[in-house]
């Protein structure tokens, strides 16, 4: 009996680690889904590569996009090559995009950046206080805020979608 208890203890504690300890798993995080929920982003100003500081709410009318990421997740690398497609094709519409990295040195951040030639604003959470205050517990994370300031999707799983319709049809 002592066995088989010991047995259901590690075969818990391994499904638990599996579920939640890897980097953009589902975590237990009520925004970890599509959001229809019109919650307002919360306003920030976090400094870029280029030396200038960005506020968020000088962007309101805009369509934004926020990825959180970090240099040291393969996922987010993975995901540069999408993103990349998607700034190219909705740019020149007025999607506004921001990579915002977590927690890392300048100049690991810039050496990503020109690495993978990113075309979108780096920005720098050097605390990670940002990432916390929008419920991000593993990278990456986008999160799509329309031209109200709502936040419309978090992760979205329909990212596309969401950005077609603010972009080139009703939400415009």
């Amino acid at each position: 009996m002592k066995r088989r208890f010991q047995y259901l203890v590690c075969f818990l504690l391994i499904c638990g680690i599996i579920s939640f300890g890897r980097p953009g798993a589902a975590q237990e995080n009520p925004m970890n889904k599509d959001r229809t929920d019109n919650s307002y982003a919360a306003d920030f100003t976090l400094r870029g590569l280029n030396g200038k500081d960005f506020r968020l709410n000088e962007y309101k009318g805009k369509v934004i996009l926020l990825n959180f990421m970090a240099t040291w997740c393969p996922d987010c690398r993975a995901s540069v090559p999408y993103l990349k497609k998607i700034y190219a094709r909705y740019n020149p519409q007025g999607l506004i995009m921001f990579n915002i990295d977590i927690e890392e040195t300048e100049d690991k951040v810039t050496a990503f950046s020109k690495k993978y030639d990113l075309p979108f604003t780096t920005l720098l959470d050097r605390q990670g206080t940002i990432a916390r205050s929008y419920g991000v517990v593993g990278v990456p994370v986008k999160v799509l805020i329309d031209r109200e300031g709502r936040i419309i999707c978090w992760n979205c799983r329909s990212l596309d979608m969401q950005l077609e319709k603010q972009l080139e049809g009703k939400g415009k």
